[in-house]
């Protein structure tokens, strides 16, 4: 048996390819919040629930929990600047990036994928983040279905095989 480091079950979760999302929320008073993220999950169809995991250090958990919705985006394989900012800390996060408002009040980030906007329903602690369980409340997908998604694998990009 190993020693489970940090480092080393961080390049193990780096073999599960995922999709790349942004979620946003917006604070009590309608300033914009996000942060990339890609431990995000289905977690129900009846209620419709997602899931989504958010360092105890991202200064976007505080607006989630306080607003009490937030906003997965899925990115598209050309967003990987945004992507990039996303990651970053950081007060101008929005700066240069398109959204609109949907039906929660989130950010809804032009160019996505899809944006499945939730209330938040539950909340728990877990290590290092908050797990938080959303009611789906809205769900908008692009018509493209020749759209590509933005992939991460082992550290990086990447793309689907043709």
């Amino acid at each position: 048996m190993n020693d489970i480091t940090p480092e080393l079950f961080r390049k193990a979760s780096g073999n599960w390819t995922t999709g790349v999302s942004v979620v946003t929320t917006s604070d009590v008073d309608g300033k914009p919040y996000g942060l990339t993220m890609n431990a995000v999950t289905s977690l129900s169809l009846n209620p419709p629930l997602f899931l989504i995991c958010v360092d105890n250090r991202s200064d976007t958990l505080e607006p989630i929990r306080r607003s009490g919705v937030f906003c997965i985006n899925v990115l598209a394989a050309a967003q990987q600047n945004v992507s990039n900012a996303f990651a970053k800390k950081g007060d101008d996060k929005f700066g240069g990036v398109s959204y609109e408002r949907g039906v929660t009040g989130a950010p809804l980030l032009t160019g996505r994928l899809m944006a499945v906007e939730c209330h938040v329903t539950a909340y728990h602690e877990a290590g290092d983040h908050k797990i938080f369980v959303g009611e789906v409340k809205n769900i908008d997908v692009d018509p493209d279905e020749t759209a590509q998604p933005l992939l991460y694998y082992r550290g990086r990009y990447a793309a689907l095989a043709p």
